[in-house]
């Protein structure tokens, strides 16, 4: 049978992190992108199957596991039915959500989309300001309503096939944090380096995706799209794209008042009680929110 194994969330929660570390486990061939989004979405679950596998450089005599770290997946309702997509597609599925103390996802949130303009898969949003001094979007709000998203995988998280970790036990005992997830995949945690690197921590540079000019010169160009394909590996490429982006600047407040995060607590205090009660995590323990 099939395995795979997904990081279905939370946005701004660690999973770059998760994904990169998981992914140089030599049994474990990862998605390409981090975020394919396949079964978060009808027009890409319906490429089908071949599609599917054609994202991951999977060796049947190498790899025991595909990897994907599609945040999407824990974006309900502004996603589509996914665990009805996944009983669909078939195989063995063993997913991992991380969390992150709701306030702190909310303000990360807010400056990532202000940054990308996009909040659900590749679709720009149609709001013209993602800083806090507009709100918080609809989309954030469900995304931090951890026990609703994890509601949809209940049947996952019943038979053992769904673990629940934090960004917060990435940073406190990393190696521990990694050898659960390997764990939980069936995967040898000695085969993984003892050092985990975390992403997407501080300062943090943010670049639009418009294309450097001299790449799409490129691209116009057959013979020199040609030769650069045939000279550069498709990930150098791919990061070098990336770090010719033109820089961006977000303009706007990306942190919380406290009369801001004392309401926002107050709404979201039922979904994390039920997050404690239901999905045993520890919110005071975690967060220091005592509900």
């Amino acid at each position: 049978m099939e395995r795979y194994a997904l990081i279905i969330g939370a946005m701004k929660a660690g999973t770059t992190t998760l994904f990169d570390h998981l992914a140089a486990h030599p049994a474990v061939a990862p998605s390409n992108p981090k975020e394919p989004g396949f079964f978060a979405f009808d027009d890409h679950f319906s490429k089908g199957r071949e599609h599917y596998h054609s994202l991951f450089a999977f060796d049947a005599g190498v790899h025991q596991i595909r990897l994907d770290g599609s945040t999407d997946y824990a974006k309900h309702p502004y996603c589509g039915d996914v665990p009805a997509r996944l009983r669909a597609f078939g195989g063995e599925f063993r997913l991992i959500y991380s969390l992150r103390h709701p306030l702190r996802r909310i303000e990360s949130h807010a400056m990532h989309v202000q940054h990308k303009r996009r909040e659900v898969g590749r679709i720009d949003s149609d709001r013209p300001d993602h800083s806090l001094d507009a709100g918080v979007s609809p989309v954030s709000m469900a995304i931090s309503r951890y026990a609703a998203q994890l509601d949809q995988y209940a049947e996952y998280f019943d038979r053992g096939a769904l673990l629940i970790t934090s960004v917060e036990r990435m940073a406190r005992a990393p190696e521990a944090t990694m050898r659960e997830a390997c764990a939980h995949l069936g995967l040898d945690p000695a085969a993984l380096s003892q050092t985990v690197e975390r992403k997407n921590a501080g300062e943090q540079v943010w670049r639009s995706r418009e294309i450097h000019p001299l790449w799409r010169a490129a691209a116009a160009f057959s013979p020199a799209r040609s030769f650069v394909r045939a000279v550069t590996p498709r990930g150098w490429r791919d990061r070098m794209r990336d770090r010719t982006r033109p820089q961006t600047e977000a303009k706007g407040r990306f942190r919380l008042t406290l009369e801001e995060e004392s309401r926002l607590i107050e709404t979201l205090a039922p979904d994390l009680r039920r997050l404690k009660e239901r999905y045993g995590f520890d919110v005071k323990g975690e967060w220091g929110i005592d509900l």
